[in-house]
């Protein structure tokens, strides 16, 4: 997701208010291999109520609530998600450091989910095959803003911009309940369909200009611990302006593919120039080389494009990265996994 539009000092700017419609549930399309395929191509997105085994999520928000509470955000006596009001400064993180949090992406706190038995399970339900988990996740306290007046949208953008050629789906996932208020995401239902929005003659990020998003088209929800949104790379979405009185908008997203189907190649780099990548295979510890062109999107975590001589600054030796090639032979897509 690209790191742009934050909200540095909790105010944002004064636009018009857009008026957001329902996302649909399918949990009624469980079972039903073709509706499935025929929902994903029509809207862009699945959307599944209360399907995520609860003790899981109930650990990950453990997880939250206690960051924040060392962060000094929540109440040491409070087990709920109530935001005391404390400021940011003099704190050692800032509100743009809670939209990710570095320090879950250090420990993998993903595994907590990918690596659960009754999660894969009904991952695999969904999907109708083995899920492949692509270690790239983002996790997210959001704070409520100072002031509001304007949009409520964050950052709109199609992850398949930045990661060209993947196979993956992308789930996101409320670690609490996430009312209207308090944000969440919103997603333009039936846009994966269409032309990538990103305004190439503007890098480094290429943002989609606000012009390009149809105002009618966005979807939210109020959403509960156990929800999952699962979309396709090129559905335009966007984070939300939180904006309750003192709730955190906490949630996670993560990338998923089918095991059966391309999955890339994720492992230590070992070298990496402008012309070409090579890296260890965690599959298998084969070293594997990729070839880099103008065409390849190659990206740290702020999905800015690297060119020439960034491209090996980016990276250092042994860091764990993806490559993505559509031939095994030409990298489309090589990034950070953080």
């Amino acid at each position: 997701m690209p790191d742009i539009n934050k909200i540095e000092n909790g105010v944002r700017d004064v636009n018009p208010p857009l008026k957001m419609g329902e996302l649909k549930v399918s949990n009624h399309l469980l079972g039903d291999r073709a509706a499935l395929e025929s929902a994903w191509q029509r809207d862009g997105y699945w959307y599944f109520k209360e399907i995520l085994d609860l003790d899981v999520i109930a650990q990950l928000r453990r997880e939250w609530i206690d960051y924040l509470q060392r962060q000094g955000f929540i109440d040491k006596n409070v087990e709920e998600n109530r935001y005391n009001g404390a400021s940011f400064e003099g704190k050692p993180i800032s509100r743009a450091d809670l939209e990710r949090v570095a320090e879950f992406n250090e420990r993998k706190l993903h595994r907590v989910l990918t690596e659960n038995p009754k999660i894969c399970a009904t991952l695999k339900e969904i999907l109708g095959d083995d899920p492949f988990w692509l270690p790239i996740a983002e996790y997210r306290a959001n704070a409520p803003v100072v002031e509001y007046n304007g949009s409520r949208l964050i950052a709109p953008h199609q992850d398949g911009f930045y990661s060209r050629g993947m196979d993956m789906k992308i789930c996101w996932i409320p670690v609490d309940h996430i009312s209207g208020d308090m944000g969440g995401c919103a997603w333009v239902e039936g846009a994966n369909n269409g032309p990538i929005l990103h305004d190439l003659s503007n890098p480094p990020l290429f943002p989609i200009p606000p012009e390009k998003i149809p105002d009618d088209g966005w979807k939210t929800a109020e959403f509960s611990p156990g929800d999952i949104v699962i979309f396709d790379l090129n559905t335009p979405h966007s984070g939300l302006v939180n904006i309750s009185k003192d709730r955190f908008r906490m949630s996670f997203d993560i990338r998923v593919t089918e095991a059966s189907g391309r999955v890339p190649t994720i492992g230590p780099v070992k070298e990496i120039n402008e012309e070409q990548v090579t890296l260890i295979d965690s599959q298998n510890s084969q070293e594997r080389v990729y070839r880099i062109n103008t065409e390849t999107y190659v990206r740290g975590t702020d999905g800015k494009k690297r060119e020439g001589e960034e491209i090996k600054k980016t990276f250092k030796p042994g860091e764990t990265i993806l490559v993505n090639s559509d031939d095994g032979d030409t990298a489309t897509l090589v990034r950070s996994i953080h």
